[in-house]
């Protein structure tokens, strides 16, 4: 056992004596290593200066002034310049005294004490969030946004409930003002009076409940134009005024119709649409009249409106006159003679128009005559 724990004892201390086994390898590349160089020293931060360290300001002076302020500098009075000039001389004098100096400076470190006293302010850089995994290959900057679905904890509603409940919502906002408001406004009601002769003019607004729409600024007005005459036109003038509108005449109904939608307001385009027919009235009275021209009616498409006859309509005297008249029809059906359903029954029952008739009638006698005489020899027999 000596001689194995003396033997095993030697080769360690052999193995602790040896030192590292370098391996020589050729390197990939001919260029020699080149070593990282260390980062150049920070250098420190200049110390703040004293207020008693403070360089002098110079001798005030308008020279010294910007662009901007010596174009203000130009545009005062004489007393304004005096009075500029000694608080400027005031301010530097002061500044170059030590004593007043840092009296200032001390003053101001202490309303800025004062300040962050009051106010906390953080200056720390906002932290970084990550964007979420859907948007990890966005090239988009605009479309790099917070994705709330990798922080949802199932106790949220969903965008779709949450439109669905926005519109129960107004539902029941609407359900309040008809059920409290709505009886309210009966107090307010008027009775119906029709429009003084004098308002020729009817104009149309379309609102769209809930929404915006770009057709809410369109204003439509119609007017007949027998109202113009006599008060504002006469029969002639009327007719130069057709003559003016042109296809937006209907004859059928004697209806002029205008429309406009050139201005983003209803009042404007109501305004507009009164100047234009404004315009056309005085054209009418005083322009050309047009006589020779025709008024032109091609635009105009009569359509053919079907009513139902008064005749036709179910009361209980034209009940009863239906049913008289179905059933005399049926009676006259009933007593009606069909000849050919007459003559087809007489081609099948009588023999005379039937050869097949006649030729099993004739077999019929044959048969009979065959019995009887059968029956007849029999008898002599005997």
């Amino acid at each position: 056992m000596a001689s194995v724990a003396r033997s095993l004892g030697r080769s360690a201390f052999f193995l602790a004596r040896r030192g590292p086994i370098f391996t020589p390898v050729r390197q990939f590349s001919a260029t020699p290593i080149s070593l990282v160089s260390e980062d150049p020293p920070v250098p420190e931060e200049p110390k703040r200066p004293r207020p008693q360290d403070l360089p002098p300001a110079p001798e005030y002076s308008p020279d010294f002034l910007s662009k901007e302020e010596r174009e203000q500098y130009d545009l005062m009075s004489p007393e304004e310049r005096k009075a500029f000039d000694e608080a400027n001389r005031a301010l530097v004098s002061e500044y170059n005294d030590p004593q007043a100096r840092a009296a200032m400076f001390a003053e101001l470190d202490k309303e800025v004490f004062q300040i962050e006293r009051e106010t906390h302010m953080r200056f720390e850089a906002p932290r970084v969030r990550s964007n979420g995994f859907w948007a990890e290959d966005e090239p988009d900057d605009l479309a790099l946004v917070e994705d709330g679905d990798e922080d949802f904890n199932d106790d949220e509603m969903t965008s779709m409930a949450y439109a669905q409940l926005e519109q129960h919502r107004e539902i029941r906002e609407y359900a309040r003002i008809a059920a409290w408001d709505m009886p309210l406004l009966s107090e307010l009601a008027k009775p119906f009076t029709l429009p003084p002769e004098s308002h020729i003019l009817r104009f149309r607004y379309t609102t769209y409940m809930g929404e915006q729409h770009p057709a809410e600024p369109k204003v439509v007005v119609e007017l007949s134009s027998k109202d113009l005459t006599p008060k504002y036109l006469t029969e002639a003038q009327r007719q130069t005024f057709l003559k003016l509108v042109g296809v937006r005449y209907n004859p059928q109904t004697d209806i002029v119709r205008m429309s406009c939608e050139k201005f983003p307001l209803r009042a404007q385009n109501k305004r507009y649409l009164g100047d234009t027919i404004k315009s056309l009235i005085k054209e009418a009275k005083e322009g050309d009249s047009f006589a020779d021209v025709p008024l032109d009616l091609r635009h105009h498409k009569p359509k053919v409106t079907h009513r139902f006859p008064e005749s036709w309509v179910m009361t209980p005297e034209r009940k009863k006159q239906l049913e008289a008249t179905r059933a005399e029809r049926q009676r006259q059906e009933q007593e009606r003679v069909d000849g050919n359903k007459v003559v087809l029954q007489a081609a099948r029952t009588l023999p005379a128009l039937n050869p097949a008739l006649n030729a099993k009638a004739t077999e019929e006698r044959e048969k009979v005559a065959v019995k009887v005489n059968a029956k007849a020899q029999r008898k002599r027999v005997r």
